[in-house]
């Protein structure tokens, strides 16, 4: 099999055997490259056929040989920031692999992003092996380490321990949950927190514009989490003489994958460092979301490889290393 013999259609919502198709074979390659990742969420992949991503514009394609469905892609063009990028995300039947099908659905969203004026194109994934990302004009521009905290094997008495200092430390500041509802008498700080997160995390040699959230922007990215069925878990610390809301921590379970969850973002504004205000919302929502989600049994999250602050509280709280993903990036090649 060539590339030249394949197929490539763009996936429409009202083609339900190729929406299927693409969302199988997402699922293959998934379970084949890491087996203890967890499913994609069913209910959320159909759900943004009806609720698209509010931040970008997303197409997705699937390649046929002989009318069996063989590879799909995803690929995001983002809508305000950063409009000269286009992200990527490519899979392959593990049975089809080294057959020219990646590179073929890869040169496809290329195509289609430079039509729309995109130079630039990014790729997550493990960052071995890097052959098929290097052969694509790719490279590395920021290591990512992936670290999961068994639930079973938490320490409670580390635990408690964390938080009792941290809540010893930050005297001051008062402690907020949240989930679905977001509490709108700290939308702005929410949106400055968002806003902040690629110019106060390491980005190495990532070529990414921060973005400009507002409240607006915020209000309607929430909107599409409510939608698409996962469940959030959210945590800050409000600073009491200003009313601030000055540290920030979500995370996420998916409304068809009840075992797993993702410690996603955790930021504390510059001039409110040194007070232990991450490791008290961590914990804090860590607690929260057990006690909501008694099926929840493991954690995943990811941080820059030399995001070393908040890789020490991660593994402080029982996160272990598990692998490394790259952020590729490259020029869109004519």
């Amino acid at each position: 099999m060539t590339p030249h013999t394949l197929e490539i259609v763009e996936v429409r919502a009202d083609d339900p055997a190729a929406v299927d198709a693409a969302f199988e074979i997402v699922g293959e390659s998934v379970h084949a490259d890491r087996p203890d990742l967890p499913p994609e969420c069913r209910y959320q992949y159909d759900m943004q056929w009806r609720v698209p991503p509010p931040r970008e514009f997303r197409h997705r394609f699937l390649a046929r040989q002989g009318g069996e469905p063989v590879g799909a892609v995803q690929l995001d063009l983002p809508r305000h920031e950063n409009l000269d990028k286009a992200h990527v995300d490519i899979h392959v039947r593990p049975a089809h692999r080294r057959r020219g099908v990646g590179r073929a659905l890869f040169a496809h969203a290329a195509a289609v992003a430079r039509a729309d004026g995109r130079t630039r194109v990014l790729g997550f994934g493990p960052a071995e092996p890097a052959g098929f990302a290097e052969s694509c004009g790719m490279t590395n521009g920021l290591l990512d380490a992936r670290r999961r905290l068994l639930l079973a094997d938490a320490d409670e008495a580390a635990l408690d321990r964390l938080y009792a200092e941290g809540r010893a430390r930050a005297a001051g500041y008062r402690l907020v949950h949240w989930g679905d509802a977001l509490p709108e008498e700290h939308v702005e700080d929410l949106a400055a927190l968002d806003s902040s997160f690629v110019t106060e995390t390491p980005m190495g040699e990532l070529d990414y514009e921060p973005e400009r959230v507002d409240a607006e922007r915020l209000r309607t990215q929430h909107a599409a989490f409510v939608a698409w069925g996962s469940r959030r878990y959210e945590a800050g610390l409000v600073h009491e003489a200003s009313g601030r809301l000055v540290a920030w921590t979500a995370i996420r379970v998916a409304r068809t994958v009840d075992w797993h969850a993702w410690q996603l973002i955790t930021l504390v504004h510059p001039a409110h460092r040194g007070r232990r205000l991450g490791i008290v919302a961590k914990v804090a929502n860590l607690r929260a979301m057990r006690a909501a989600e008694p099926a929840v049994t493991t954690i995943d999250t990811f941080n820059a490889a030399d995001n070393s602050y908040m890789i020490a509280i991660n593994e402080a709280m029982g996160f272990r290393l598990v692998d490394h993903w790259a952020n590729w990036q490259g020029p869109i090649r004519d």
